[in-house]
């Protein structure tokens, strides 16, 4: 009974955020002239030809759209010339926290990315291979599981939480990638809304990345920092 009390509450510490982040491993403000684009790598997904551009705006990056798309367009039969990421050069090999300030301006869709590793495309572009994707939206949260074989880009809904998110506001979410000798658990946090899934098939290392998709999608800041357990009761 103890232990599974015990279990029960580090399962909520990490899904709540009783967590401790020091130590930052990583900061982007993207403001104009506050951050480094040498320290990130711009990646195309393997679904389309587009490569994508960031515009920079003052207090923010965004995801370049084409001018003469309709805003159902953009979420549908042209959502692939709205795609623009980049993930971070380095990796990371242990237990994270990542917090970002973003904003979409209709219905759709910041994400998160973790890249275990990067492909090529035939022109020899950096190109997602194996990833996962944490993606808000004004219906709260879809994390996706993307793989990859034998030339074929493949996803799955792997965990998701339904909750109102508002267009045009700019919202600080925490992703929070733990893994232990209870295994890898994922826990997301926006807007005072928690949820979190485990799963082994989550990477043992990895690249933190940001895409902006299906709509104009705003980034002001990237964190990355160590992640620290609360003590056990």
């Amino acid at each position: 009974m103890r232990f599974a009390f015990l279990w029960i509450f580090l399962l909520l510490s990490q899904v709540t955020g009783i967590v401790s982040a020091a130590e930052p491993l990583h900061r982007s403000v993207f403001a104009r002239n506050g951050w480094t684009p040498s320290d990130w790598i711009l990646v195309k997904s393997p679904r389309w030809p587009h490569r994508g551009t960031w515009l920079q705006e003052d207090t923010h990056i965004r995801n370049a759209t084409p001018v003469d798309a309709t805003t159902q367009e953009l979420h549908g039969s042209r959502a692939g010339e709205t795609y623009t990421s980049m993930v971070l050069e380095k990796t990371f090999a242990s237990s994270v926290v990542i917090t970002a300030k973003l904003s979409f301006d209709n219905r759709m869709a910041p994400l998160i990315v973790l890249a275990p590793e990067l492909g090529q495309d035939d022109k020899g572009h950096p190109e997602y291979r194996e990833h996962i994707e944490i993606v808000f939206w004004d219906k709260g949260v879809n994390i996706w599981h993307h793989r990859y074989a034998a030339g074929t880009p493949s996803w799955k809904l792997a965990a998701y939480s339904r909750f109102r998110l508002e267009s045009k506001t700019s919202y600080v979410v925490e992703v929070t990638y733990t893994r232990d000798e209870r295994g890898k658990m994922l826990a997301v946090r926006v807007n005072g809304h928690d949820f979190g899934y485990r799963d082994d098939a989550l990477p043992d290392v990895f690249h933190v990345g940001l895409t902006g998709c299906e709509g104009i999608n705003r980034f002001y800041d990237l964190t990355v920092e160590k992640w620290a357990s609360a003590p056990s009761p």
